[in-house]
């Protein structure tokens, strides 16, 4: 159920929240939190409540505030607060006065609209408005007003105080080590506070647009600076607009720069920005827009609100960044990047926004040191990729989690150490890009080293086992973590070696068709020593297959495990990880449960890896021990029975998936939104129930529509060539935008097609 309400008019998508509930404030911050991939900013009221948890995020921001600390992206100085003084009476929401409220976000925009009415003792009401959103066209802009206009009584004196909260923390943890506040000639608010290897710099200028500024002075607190602005209602309106310019040291801006652009900012005003910030916004939706005739109001807002936030979490301006667990909206997680963004998140934007998932790639290129540093650490060659990133290679998982308080030592974290298929995942993301796009220059700057290393990584950590007379690779985790050091995961397996033949096929294809340019490779990295190694890999690594009944085996023991009883009692438990409160860690482990099912995610990458009744069985199989106790499996079980054609419990999932992050549990999603659920939303619908897939040059379709949805209209980029769908009931419509270069095979219903223009194909 969806705790916000949805309204869809003149060309908006509304959530709303139509009650002042205190106990929603933190999740409602991350729901609504407005963000262009460069800045998030959570939906805080404008006026300061005793539960509330402010922040802005900046991409590429992190820093570690002391040795025994993680870095983390830092909560940057606030711009959202605002002070209300009517005739002398300070407003507050959650104090007396307050006669209605409501919070809404524009999901097509991301515009936020806060609105109140306060009942002023002995002087009347007046109503209030709050609106803002970040800029899409200027990354640097944030831009707000502050209305508030009588509505009855004689109100002669409205003060209002804003400016840059500089003593923000993470949750508790300060991180500038200086900061400094300057006025520039009585209008421009700047604020500079210096971490050790950054600069995050804020400017405000603030100009009324509506009423009469009688005085305005500015005052500088401890790591602040702010503005109190007197103001005189003209037909008892005054609007106070909030233009705030933010930078890091990065961007190479100066003061003047930054001075000017405010200026210029502001003539524009808040509704010459927003203009020009919606086209922007359009031109988003025409490329992003899933259309679904027969979705409800509901289901067609929670998924563009995922939309929306995926295109507010993508760092559109640089390769210095990528996509946290988290995105922009909240502490969670400390900002760092998992291996969520390559398997949840990439696909969307591969398939949309190519350049962008381009981007992504060059990231982990980019911290290629870091991971072979790590790789070096723990034994092995090659490059091992960080669990946890933050803005460089390094690992940012923490070896200690937080003390048990009966025994007082900490708790050893395992995924940084033992979660070997972040790297399998960083390659396999990396040859999706290419078969999607053909970019052979990318391969030959960034991918072909990623792929070439991480197998190198796999080759070195596979152990020969002689019972076998096969290698394995042992203690280790996979995506399922109810499941810790176990032997030959079935997904880390079948990852590692589709990973080393890549590696193996790129250098073969390399030495015969471009050999110029396996030779520059061959003198950089010495590949040609590691060929016959990788063949042998290959010929003799161990693949879990399907035993007499049909199972594919997760781990080397998991299926001689028990079974837990009543497990119903936990897939169904409102508690996250309630199993934990009847079970330890070590009874989990022995037991048949997961947290998430990992074949299943290894048969979602792979479709075509076995044979239909056997991806069927296995998907059943695996999910009726799963406990969906991660924000991960609703959408990962989703794609997958649409995929074997399980409609009803795939539907069931996906509604799940809808409102991870929206429904009407306040204790969620308080410290951000969960960005790899958004993501899958995307790839349930796309590759799940319209059954598309992009695979050696073949376009592959297999669609299974939930009944009541009679037509899905969207966009895909293949090798450049946009192409649109339309796939209904009876027959599937493609349409290039564009003539290709050549055509584009299709295949459905085990014929093949032809697709140059358009193409037509009537089920039968």
């Amino acid at each position: 159920m969806i705790h916000y309400q949805t309204e869809k008019e003149n060309g908006r998508l509304w959530f709303r929240e139509t009650k002042f509930l205190p106990d929603y404030e933190l999740k409602t911050e991350s729901v609504f939190a407005q963000c262009n991939g460069y800045m998030g900013v959570r939906a805080a009221q404008p006026f300061s409540l005793v539960e509330e948890h402010r922040g802005m995020f900046l991409s590429g921001a992190f820093h570690k505030a002391y040795e025994d600390e993680v870095t983390e992206l830092v909560n940057c100085p606030d711009l959202t607060w605002f002070a209300l003084e009517i005739d002398g009476v300070k407003v507050y929401p959650d104090r007396e006065g307050l006669v209605s409220f409501e919070r809404s976000l524009d999901i097509y925009s991301g515009e936020l609209i806060i609105h109140y009415i306060f009942q002023i003792a002995g002087k009347g009401q007046i109503e209030v408005e709050n609106r803002r959103f970040a800029s899409m066209t200027c990354k640097n802009l944030f831009v707000q007003t502050l209305k508030a206009r009588v509505l009855d009584g004689d109100i002669k004196k409205i003060i209002v105080k804003t400016g840059i909260n500089g003593q923000m923390t993470n949750s508790g943890v300060s991180h500038f080590h200086k900061s400094i506040a300057r006025v520039y000639e009585k209008e421009v608010m700047e604020l500079r506070s210096e971490l050790e290897e950054n600069v995050v710099t804020e400017a405000v200028v603030c100009k009324t647009s509506e009423g009469t500024l009688m005085e305005k002075e500015f005052s500088l607190k401890r790591r602040s600076v702010y503005g109190t602005y007197l103001l005189c209602p003209n037909e008892g309106c005054v609007v106070l607009e909030k233009i705030a310019f933010v930078d890091q040291a990065e961007n190479g801006i100066g003061t003047k720069e930054r001075k000017e652009a405010l200026i210029e900012a502001a003539e524009k005003g808040y509704e010459g920005l927003f203009k020009e910030h919606r086209r922007k916004m359009e031109q988003f939706w025409d490329m992003a827009r899933i259309r679904v005739e027969g979705m409800s109001g509901e289901e067609e807002a929670a998924v563009c609100f995922a939309q929306y936030h995926i295109a507010g979490m993508t760092p559109w301006h640089t390769n210095e960044s990528s996509i946290a667990a988290k995105g922009l909206t909240g502490e969670g997680y400390k900002g760092h990047v998992f291996w969520d963004t390559e398997i949840f998140l990439f696909p969307m934007l591969l398939y949309t926004y190519p350049e962008e998932a381009k981007r992504l790639l060059e990231f982990r290129y980019k911290g290629l040191t870091g991971a072979r540093k790590k790789a070096r650490d723990y034994g092995f060659e090659g490059a091992m990729f960080p669990w946890e990133a933050g803005n460089t290679g390094e690992e940012e998982t923490p070896l200690y989690a937080a003390l048990n308080i009966h025994t007082g030592k900490a708790n050893k974290v395992w995924s940084g150490i033992k979660e070997y298929h972040v790297t399998a995942d960083v390659a396999y993301a990396v040859d999706q890009y290419y078969e999607a796009s053909g970019d052979w220059k990318f391969m030959e700057n960034c991918g072909y080293e990623i792929v070439f290393e991480a197998a190198r990584f796999w080759v070195s950590c596979a152990k020969w086992d002689d019972k076998r007379k096969a290698y394995g690779i042992f203690d280790v985790i996979g995506p399922d973590e109810y499941t810790e050091h176990v032997d030959n995961n079935a997904y880390t397996n079948y990852m590692a070696v589709n990973c080393v033949r890549m590696a193996y096929g790129y250098a073969e294809k390399l030495k015969r068709e471009k050999k110029d340019v396996f030779c520059a490779l061959n003198q950089k990295l010495q590949i040609e020593k590691d060929l016959a190694r990788w063949e042998e890999f290959l010929k003799k690594m161990y693949l879990p297959v399907p035993g007499d009944d049909g199972i594919i085996p997760q781990d080397d023991t998991f299926l001689s495990k028990p079974c837990i009883e009543n497990i119903m009692k936990y897939k169904t438990s409102q508690i996250k990880q309630a199993v934990l409160l009847d079970y330890s860690r070590e009874e989990i482990v022995n037991m048949q449960v997961l947290k998430q099912a990992d074949v299943v995610m290894l048969l979602n990458l792979f479709p075509r890896l076995f044979e239909e009744e056997i991806v069927k069985k296995n998907v059943l199989f695996y999910e009726s021990r799963t406990i969906h106790d991660s924000s991960l499996s609703y959408c990962a079980h989703a794609q997958a029975c649409a995929a074997i054609g399980e409609l009803e419990l795939s539907w069931n999932f996906f509604q799940k998936c809808l409102v991870v992050d929206i429904d009407d549990n306040p204790h969620d999603s308080t410290d951000g939104i969960h960005a790899a659920s958004l993501g899958g939303i995307w790839n349930c619908m796309i590759f799940g129930f319209a059954g598309v897939r992009y695979e050696d040059g073949i376009l592959y379709l297999a669609p299974h529509l939930p009944k009541h949805w009679k037509c899905m209209e969207f966009c895909m980029v293949l090798e450049g060539v946009r192409v649109r769908f339309a796939i209904g009931g009876h027959k599937v419509v493609l349409t290039c935008e564009e003539e290709p270069d050549y055509p584009i095979r299709v295949r459905m219903n085990q014929k093949e097609y032809v697709l140059k223009g358009t193409l037509e194909i009537v089920k039968k």
